[in-house]
């Protein structure tokens, strides 16, 4: 260029060289968007009679998706004569801020209707030469889903379009976008005053609103309750009382009341021994919890214990994903609300991801320049890696 500067190119080089391992981090680049794809998964492979509950359980995976503000792959048409490239955008995208005001490329059906593909990962992109070589933006999945609604010449978004899909016509992207939230359940008023007052230390005030919560029939007021028992936190310190609130609440359907006991599994106690493998277990029946309601408040918290219990030893690119999207979650969930529990679960998470990052690129010269991106990436530019 004449005046030296190099200016950005919106198209892959052929002979480029490998660039080194980037940091992980959520999003269609590395972990896509599991839920989503295990939810499709399950609707194609229940029989009938389970088909209504597989669908439900696509229409919650889809809302966790928005919670965790989850982006996507969408082809974009920047030749007005449909002239594409002979390689991959897939993995090197155009980012949403540079995507504003292109033409996205849509699908047309015998019907003349015209559908949104989207992608939760490189691979679904390339997975057909229909798609193969098209530009690439990644944009935020609740833009695609608003701006398809918006469009009048748009009929749906149809998410990995090339084998398994699921297509959401207007009418189920509005009942995402626009869902009015539920009335309270019996005691959850009291619990939330109960967790504000947590984080401002009047953790007495907070035992007696947590105990009036479960006196309703709350089962996250009985995993309160436990908690402040466990830590002698506006009650006297009672482990054994801990334990029995714990299980009650995890026979109630309380998927962190779960994950506290295989926490305590995993601890261990001055006369019980930890037992790692009756952990992963307690774990494991958290996330199967878990996926029936897919909820950020407690899927981010499965993803950790996963990563730390059996991935990171068993499989270390699973845990790295499990890891982004704890982070990724907790941090989203504490810049919602106050909540004395997630910040320590979120805390729990980044020294999690330090040491994973740590031993991943033990010896590299720029570790600690990769941990200043890793925590960039994963939109935490509040948390510190150290």
């Amino acid at each position: 260029m004449p005046n030296g500067r190099k200016h950005t190119r919106y198209r892959p080089v052929k002979h480029r060289r490998k660039a080194p391992a980037a940091a992980p981090q959520y999003g269609p680049l590395y972990t896509g968007c599991p839920a989503v794809e295990l939810a499709i998964e399950r609707l194609y492979q229940a029989d009938d009679s389970a088909r209504e509950d597989r669908f439900w359980g696509l229409i919650r995976s889809l809302n966790y998706a928005l919670q965790m503000q989850t982006r996507v792959l969408v082809p974009v048409q920047v030749h007005p004569d449909g002239q594409r490239a002979q390689f991959s955008w897939a993995e090197h995208p155009i980012p949403a801020e540079k995507a504003a005001g292109l033409d996205l490329w849509t699908l047309n059906t015998p019907k003349g209707q015209k559908l949104l593909p989207v992608f939760t990962t490189p691979e679904q992109a390339d997975g057909s030469p229909v798609t193969l070589g098209l530009p690439m933006a990644e944009l935020p999945l609740q833009q695609v889903m608003e701006d398809t609604l918006a469009a009048a010449d748009r009929s749906a978004v149809v998410v990995n379009p090339w084998g398994r899909s699921a297509a959401l016509d207007k009418s189920i992207l509005r009942g995402l976008l626009h869902a009015r939230s539920e009335e309270d359940a019996p005691g959850e008023a009291e619990v939330r005053q109960g967790r504000q007052l947590a984080c401002d230390g009047e953790w007495g005030a907070a035992w007696a609103l947590f105990e009036a919560g479960a006196a309703q029939g709350s089962a996250e007021a009985l995993r309160r309750m436990a908690y402040c028992c466990d830590n002698g936190l506006g009650t006297k310190r009672d482990r054994r009382r801990a334990l029995s609130l714990w299980k009650k609440a995890a026979a109630a359907g309380d998927v962190l009341a779960q994950v506290a006991l295989g926490d305590r599994l995993a601890a261990g106690t001055a006369r019980t021994p930890a037992d790692p493998g009756g952990a992963l277990m307690a774990y494991r029946r958290a996330r199967a919890m878990a996926e029936t309601e897919m909820d950020i408040t407690t899927w981010p918290v499965v993803c950790l214990r996963m990563a730390r219990a059996e991935a990171r030893a068993t499989d270390p690119e699973r845990a790295g994903r499990l890891l982004a999207e704890a982070v990724h979650g907790l941090h989203l969930l504490c810049q919602e609300e106050a909540d004395y529990e997630a910040a320590q679960e979120l805390k729990a998470a980044v020294q999690e991801m330090d040491a994973f990052v740590r031993q991943l690129y033990a010896g590299a010269s720029d570790l600690q320049e990769l941990l200043q991106r890793l925590a960039e990436q994963l939109n935490t530019e509040s948390l510190q890696f150290s």
